[in-house]
Parts: C-alpha cells; structure tokens; sequence
C-alpha cells in the first residue's frame, strides 16, 4: 500500500488525469440518459371529446418544442390505463374513479387536469327524475373499455340497480344523442368537461329531454364514492340568448388526471406539467382561473418531479434556455460538477505538489550520501576508503543522470556540492580536508 501510495505521489500528473477521467465517468453514469425524441399520446376518437382537445394540444406544443409524437386512438379511461401498463403510450387522460393504486402499480399522476361533470339526460315524458328510476329502461352508458361506463354503472349500483337492470347500450357522444331523441334509448349518461354538440342538442331538445339534477343529493353521492364532487352548471351555461338552461343545476364530476409510467424522464415531466399549466389554467365552465392543474385528491401516486415543479417552477435552465439546450447543459453540469469539485483542489495545490516530487527526486539521495560520510568517519584502511568512493561515484553517476528542469537544477549541484565534500573528506592521505577547505573541494566539480 506503501508503496503504491509512493508511486501516485511520483507521478501525481498521471495520477490527478486519472482521477478527473474518473470524475468524470462517475458523473455520466450518474446523470440521467437524454429524454426520448418520441412520445406517444393515447387520443380520443371523438374529436369534440375535451379527451381528444387535450392530447391535441399537448401534442402541438410538444411537437413545436422538437419531440416526434404518435396519437394513439382509444376508447376512453380503461383503455388507456391498458395501454399505459402494456407500456403501449407514454402519456394518457384519465378519468377520476378508474384507477387502481394496486393494479396500476408503476403508473403516477401529473396532476388533475379539469373536472368532468355526468350529464345524465332521460325522457321527459317518462316521469323519471332521478337515476334510480332507470331500472328495466334502455340507457346509453358508453362503448366498452369507455370511463363513462364504469362511471355509470356505479352511479347505478348506488342506486341499488345492477348491470343486468337496465338494458346498456354501448353508444356515447352524437350517438348516444341520437338514440335518446330518436326513441331508442329511454336515458343517456355521458361524461364531459365541456357542453359537447351532442350535450348541446340534448339541453336545447328541453323539454322533451331533462337533464338530471343532483342537487340535494350530491352530499350522498360524495360519500359513497368519493372520487366525485359537486359542481354547478349555471343558468344559461349552453346559452345565454337561449337561456338554456333556464336554471342552475348541480351536476357530479370525476376529475380528470394526465398519467404517465413512473420511469418517465423527468425532464419530460416537467416539460409536460408546464404544458398542462399553459393549457388548463384558463377559466371554464366549471372551474376558476389557475385552479388547475393541481397535486389534489389523486388516485394514484404523484410523480415526486411532478411535485417539486409544482412547488418551485421551472428550474433558471428551464426559464431561459430552450428545452433541448437546457437538457443539454444540466446534463453537463452533473458530469462536470465532480470533475470541478477534484480539479478546484489539484489547480490550487498542484504547483507545490509538483515542486515537492522534482525536489524529493533529489533529497532522497541525501539519504545514501549520509550513510556513506558516517561510515568514512569510522573507517581508516585504504581499502575501506576506495570502497567508499567507489560508492560515492556511483551515487554521483545516478545524481548526474537526474533530469530536472533549469528551475530546480540547483538542488543538483547542491547536492554535487556536498558530494565533492565528501570526496575530500575520502582522499588518500589522512582523514582528509576540514570545513574551510570545502570551498576548494568543491572547485573540482
């Protein structure tokens, strides 16, 4: 150990160009990998869908920002929750109440995005003014694989009527408007954020259709499933010059959330909570400005970069950089921050580290000169003295190999100095010359 330890100390350049290599090493393997050039983004089918409007703006500002982005189309909340497991999108909208912490385990939330009221819509000739009165009635609930028709079928069996009650017919949007205006369904459900045109047509066929109010009722459907909360559609929310309609009603709604896989880059999430900030924070209908998006009532995790974008903001980088450069540089700084942190300390004390090995080069020598004087001074025959300076001109041979810069050459002929001493002190004829005929000793040199 001693002695590798006194080998690193020789060559300390070697040994510091090693360190900062792997410094540096070290940091690139800590630094996360680049962000992916691809994203893909489950859509919906139906382009009036505030699903589909959502994932087309993300998709435009994620496009302009330099990604490539694939629209996947899908059915609605459970599909994409499929998706997102089978690792088939990266990024998907979800309906509040559809996912399962422990069956979607590895999947995290971005934030909620908007709430997303129930628009129950029934035949107004059929005397029906609340959900349980739908038993053994043809009632729209939305396609397979569709979050509109979980949600329905558990505001249904909290009102104590199973799946095989009511005859379900898989339609939604236009066609599930359609069905209810033209006979063929008693009830439609359908879950939005926004007043669709199919919501739309169904709130101006009043009164022929009714739009159900929940007021009274909303409490008690908080409690037993908690994933909703009440909110209001205003007089007039689908037209004021209508005035449709003709008073306030309170509806239920899920909120709606943006799910990605738990290992997404984090600077993907960041880049992805400021694009939800830039689309969601305008008033709607049902909420205020800069309501959403928020970390609040979750059905699974949030992402922890999700989290700390939405209590710090945008790192400096992320502020003033473009997004690539910025991944760029902070990728650069995790690199260099260990390579900077060794070199700060090797800039500051290499010049005397460097000056310590040229000048130990020389004095170790020092150490067989002293063996050799102290052993002249307890040696009297001439053989011992020739012996003596024989070793001597073998340590002056090494010492005159030395290969020093100009700067510490004077260690050298000092060390020369002391040696020719010495020799003095070695020369045939006696116990050699004193101190005050160094100086002429050393003439020889």
């Amino acid at each position: 150990m001693q002695r590798l330890l006194a080998w690193l100390i020789r060559h300390w350049a070697l040994s510091a160009a090693a360190l900062l290599i792997g410094c540096g090493a070290l940091g690139y393997s800590l630094a996360a990998p680049a962000p992916p050039r691809e994203i893909r983004i489950a859509s919906g089918t139906d382009p009036d869908s505030a699903y589909t409007r959502a994932a087309e703006a993300y998709a435009a500002r994620l496009e302009a920002t330099g990604f490539r982005v694939r629209r996947v189309a899908t059915q609605g909340s459970v599909e994409n929750l499929a998706m997102l497991r089978a690792r088939e999108v990266d990024v998907a909208l979800v309906q509040g109440g559809i996912a399962d912490p422990v069956r979607d385990a590895g999947l995290e939330s971005l934030g909620a995005v908007f709430p997303e009221p129930v628009w129950a819509f029934v035949h107004a000739g059929h005397g029906i003014t609340r959900l349980a009165e739908l038993r053994g009635r043809r009632v729209a609930i939305g396609p397979e694989g569709s979050g509109t028709r979980v949600l329905a079928l558990a505001l249904l069996a909290a009102n104590g009527i199973a799946p095989g009650d009511i005859d379900p017919l898989p339609l939604t949007g236009m066609a599930a408007a359609e069905a209810l205006l033209g006979g063929a369904a008693d009830g439609a459900i359908l879950v939005s954020a926004r007043t669709t045109g199919a919501i739309a047509r169904l709130i101006a066929a009043a009164p022929a259709v009714a739009l159900l109010d929940f007021d009274g009722r909303a409490e008690a459907y908080g409690v037993r499933l908690p994933f909703l909360t009440a909110v209001t559609f205003p007089r007039g929310g689908a037209s004021i010059a209508e005035d449709r309609p003709d008073r306030a009603l309170t509806l239920l709604a899920p909120v709606a959330s943006v799910v990605m896989n738990e290992a997404t880059h984090p600077q993907v999430v960041s880049l992805l909570v400021s694009i939800m900030q830039e689309v969601h924070r305008p008033r709607t209908l049902f909420a205020a400005e800069g309501a959403y998006p928020n970390a609040l009532a979750q059905d699974l995790p949030m992402n922890a970069d999700a989290e700390r974008y939405y209590a710090r903001g945008r790192t400096v980088l992320q502020s003033w950089l473009p997004f690539w450069v910025a991944v760029l540089v902070e990728r650069l700084l995790v690199i260099l921050l260990p390579v900077i942190g060794i070199a700060l300390p090797l800039i500051r004390f290499g010049p005397a580290i460097y000056a310590w090995q040229m000048e130990t080069r020389v004095w170790r020598h020092y150490e067989t000169l002293r063996r050799i004087e102290a052993e002249a001074e307890q040696t009297a025959t001439p053989a011992e003295r020739a012996a003596l300076r024989a070793r001597l001109e073998e340590l002056e041979g090494r010492v005159a190999r030395l290969n020093l810069p100009l700067t510490y050459r004077r260690h050298v002929f000092a060390l020369r100095r002391d040696i020719a001493y010495v020799r003095a002190q070695l020369a045939p004829g006696g116990d050699g010359p004193g101190p005050h005929d160094r100086a002429a000793a050393i003439e020889g040199l």
